[in-house]
């Protein structure tokens, strides 16, 4: 209850406006070959330890997520990778967000493998990383037609990104991100986000900033830092 409170007082003092004039900056060719095969890496051994990827939410059909730093594993197997990707947000949100990134210490909360397969989308145009301060995307592989990125900026307008293999974008988390329809051919993007928290090892996105995810499932009461105030004004 104290844990649904706290989120609450926090939702209330984001400033989402903020977020929307804000761009989404496009690194291009920022991951390596070798840096997407070990990203491919990464999810060959995260299916090996936990199975095979789940479906990301019941409203997107074959669309799947694994989360490469369960167990730690991204920390274990890439820590070069994960630290230049962390580096990366860091300097775009301090050149670009305000640097609230680098000033609250932000740390990996999810590093997400997802896979989008025909028929699946991001739809809703109003989507944001709720309690996250900055979000990078990697592209592993396009859609051979639809799953644009697309953000919804301050005018209304609904911009399309242009995001090739290899490439990374990075945005303020509560900025409106979206993706089109994927029509035909598989798309595989690498999400991250930071938050004003621990990095995280759980095998899901993770809402508690600093503990063990799994005291939380015994009924301990953890702490959760203020994160999404980071958005206030």
């Amino acid at each position: 209850m104290a844990l649904r409170a706290a989120r609450a007082r926090a939702r209330q003092a984001v400033d989402r406006g903020a977020a929307q004039r804000l761009p989404a900056i496009r690194i291009p060719n920022f991951c390596s070959e070798d840096e997407l095969a070990t990203i491919d890496a990464l999810g060959a051994e995260h299916a090996r330890r936990h199975g095979p990827p789940v479906a990301a939410s019941p409203t997107r059909p074959n669309w799947t997520t694994q989360y490469l730093n369960a167990d730690g594993l991204a920390r274990e197997r890439a820590p070069e990778l994960l630290d230049r990707l962390v580096d990366l947000a860091t300097d775009v949100d301090a050149e670009h967000f305000g640097g609230r990134a680098r000033a609250s210490g932000a740390r990996a909360r999810c590093v997400e493998l997802h896979r989008c397969g025909e028929g699946s989308s991001l739809a809703d145009p109003m989507h944001f990383d709720s309690g996250s301060i900055v979000t990078l995307d990697v592209m592993l592989d396009e859609a051979d037609a639809g799953g644009v990125f697309e953000t919804l900026e301050a005018d209304g307008a609904l911009r399309p990104h242009v995001f090739e293999r290899g490439d990374a974008i990075v945005f303020p988390s509560y900025k409106y991100h979206s993706v089109s329809q994927i029509e035909a051919g598989l798309r595989r993007v690498l999400v991250m986000e930071l938050w004003q928290g621990d990095e995280k090892r759980a095998n899901f996105r993770s809402s508690i900033a600093r503990g063990d995810d799994d005291e939380l499932k015994l009924g301990v009461k953890e702490a959760e830092a203020p994160h999404e105030a980071a958005w206030r004004n």
